[in-house]
């Protein structure tokens, strides 16, 4: 009998699937599926809209409510303009680490999970183990979304999900909410002489910046310490415009985000900046009445709120000996189960530090430690 691949040589097949994000993610879901189907297991896919990408939700053990989730998203981001040492969507092997794009975030979390399915499907599971693999999260958690509907409809009630996002296998038991909103100032063309004539919405969207700076340094006095940074931060970072340096700019378009303190109202962060781009544009309206700004949220999540009682966190502290909780500023579909009524923790293999960069990498012995607390969380399933 051949023996499972390990979880380097699965990890190695996933990082040849080019799953960043605007490509499509299937044949990566049809291989997890096909080798979680010839297990046992029942799988359930939903699709996006255009049925190019799709979510994987298959089952292990017993046909009830309960049981634990092993949640990690497919897709990756792009090594657009990156210098890597080799190609990213080939798997490379030196000093003891695994080179590739999502190696870290997070193929290793999931090609752990497929190696030791065989593992699992042997085991005589008191509880279901859930494997949940997502399309689109590094876009704004858009697939998961679908994914948690369709257990809802279903009625499928797990117990618990443990996302493995990079975290160096620590228990995370918090991150913060986030959004990636886009705002566009209108202005009107003019000749840049005569600046009063018109509106430069370069200008315009110079002033929302500033706004925008002024409201982080505001919201840094509301602190929870547990984060680094502790408070939640207003970045702009993205904008362009105008047509050329005589010109007043008829449009310009800013880019920012919030990363927010996982349990406090994000339509504040929302409202204010919408009130200090009304009384910028008011200023501009002798030159052009037709002076203002749109905003739009492109993508958000929620929080993951920290509550160290919750069967996810409890189940992680003891499985990984330890009661140290941390808490993150990046994001992840935990604050979405969350939000769904399923306790989420996050713990996975690898670092953050190594996500979204060129030379990404996983260390062998991060693989090594998921395995073994994989396995443990499988022993509970067992009992």
């Amino acid at each position: 009998m051949a023996s499972a691949p390990s979880a380097a040589d699965v990890l190695t097949r996933l990082i040849a699937f080019d799953t960043v994000s605007r490509n499509s993610n299937l044949k990566l879901i049809a291989f997890a599926a096909e080798l979680l189907e010839g297990l046992g297991a029942r799988v359930r896919l939903t699709h996006d809209d255009a049925g190019a990408k799709a979510n994987l939700f298959a089952t292990l053990g017993p046909e009830r409510d309960g049981g634990f989730v092993l949640s990690g998203h497919s897709d990756v981001v792009p090594v657009d303009g990156q210098s890597w040492s080799s190609d990213p969507f080939t798997a490379q092997l030196r000093d003891a680490r695994i080179y590739g794009r999502g190696t870290a975030d997070m193929k290793g979390f999931i090609a752990s999970t497929l190696a030791l399915a065989p593992e699992f499907a042997a085991l005589d599971l008191k509880r279901p183990l859930h494997f949940a693999f997502s399309f689109d999260e590094e876009v704004g958690c858009v697939g998961v979304r679908k994914l948690i509907a369709d257990l809802k409809s279903a009625g499928i009630k797990p117990a618990l999900a443990i996302i493995g996002e990079p975290t160096s296998m620590r228990v995370v038991a918090a991150h913060k909410a986030g959004a990636v909103i886009e705002t566009i100032a209108r202005g009107r063309e003019g000749h840049s002489s005569e600046p009063a004539q018109g509106a430069s919405a370069v200008m315009m969207a110079g002033e929302f910046i500033a706004a925008l700076a002024g409201l982080g340094n505001e919201l840094m006095s509301d602190r929870d310490e547990h984060f680094e940074p502790p408070y939640t931060t207003v970045q702009a970072n993205m904008m362009g415009g105008g047509t050329a340096v005589n010109v007043l700019a008829g449009e310009a378009r800013v880019l920012w985000e919030y990363r927010a303190l996982p349990d406090r109202e994000t339509s504040a962060i929302m409202a204010r900046a919408e009130t200090q781009a009304a009384a910028i544009a008011a200023r501009y309206r002798q030159g052009a009445p037709q002076a203002g700004f749109a905003t739009k949220i492109h993508a958000a999540y929620p929080g993951l709120v920290r509550d160290p009682h919750s069967a996810a966190v409890q189940l992680a502290c003891a499985i990984s000996g330890s009661n140290e909780l941390h808490a993150v500023s990046y994001g992840t579909e935990a604050g979405l189960f969350q939000a769904a009524g399923i306790p989420a923790v996050v713990c996975g293999p690898g670092s953050i530090a190594q996500a979204h960069k060129a030379d990404e990498y996983l260390a062998l012995d991060q693989l090594d430690a998921c395995a073994g607390f994989l396995r443990r969380v499988a022993q509970r399933a067992a009992q």
